[in-house]
């Protein structure tokens, strides 16, 4: 509720998920992962291509202009800390650092 720039994967309430990655959204990704950075939490760009243009694809001769929501998506993806020894108290951290990111336009 604090960073109405996140998004983050929905999950069905009476369900529970085991994620591989904890992958978020962010129109500001590359801000938020530079705060993230200077916070000492690590974050990466798992997916920076959109599929359609990987190199198994090139004789198709299409361009992100052709794809809007996968590049669109490219740009915005960054996935979070998850692996089965984060502490509750990394957790805490991340979260308290995902909560002073201010975007951009927000600061301005």
């Amino acid at each position: 509720a604090k960073c109405p720039d996140l998004l983050t994967p929905a999950t069905i309430p009476s369900r529970s998920h085991v994620f591989h990655l904890y992958v978020v959204r962010s129109s500001n990704r590359d801000a938020l992962a530079e705060h993230l950075k200077k916070q000492g939490i690590a974050s990466a760009i798992h997916y920076p291509t959109p599929l359609p243009l990987m190199p198994a694809y090139v004789d198709q001769d299409r361009g992100r202009e052709d794809f809007p929501s996968a590049a669109r998506l490219c740009d915005e993806i960054l996935s979070l800390p998850m692996f089965p020894e984060l502490e509750d108290r990394q957790i805490s951290e991340i979260v308290d650092a995902l909560a002073s990111f201010n975007t951009p336009s927000a600061s301005q």
